[in-house]
């Protein structure tokens, strides 16, 4: 999945999950629709394949782990509606794998790798 394309599928999968709810959870507010609507909106950034494009999906999962974790500390209406530990990995695995499609993307892009 080093494309992306198929990355950005995953983005906006993710986000359209959260907001109908997985596992039985439902939004406890604003919070959790804007967090859904990043995520998203990250998807469809990456694909334009554009270097900003990555830095703002890894912003975005890493706000969607840190949601995960203010979850577990009890503040379920910030973070998205489904299980903390699943929004945990899942973000860390979206950074991960931004990171790699980033440093494998375009020809002379690969001089200025995001990850060398």
């Amino acid at each position: 999945m080093r494309s992306p394309f198929t990355l950005g599928i995953v983005y906006i999968a993710l986000g359209g999950l959260s907001v109908s709810g997985i596992g039985g959870h439902r939004p406890l507010g604003v919070v959790p629709w804007v967090i859904a609507g990043l995520l998203v909106l990250a998807g469809v950034a990456l694909f334009t394949r554009l270097r900003p494009a990555y830095y703002f999906a890894v912003a975005i999962a890493a706000l969607t782990s840190v949601t995960g974790v203010l979850a577990l500390v009890h503040h379920p209406e910030l973070a998205l509606p489904a299980p903390p530990a699943l929004s945990i990995v899942v973000g860390l695995y979206l950074i991960f794998r931004t990171a790699l499609a980033a440093s494998s993307s375009g020809g002379d892009e690969r001089k200025k790798a995001f990850i060398p």
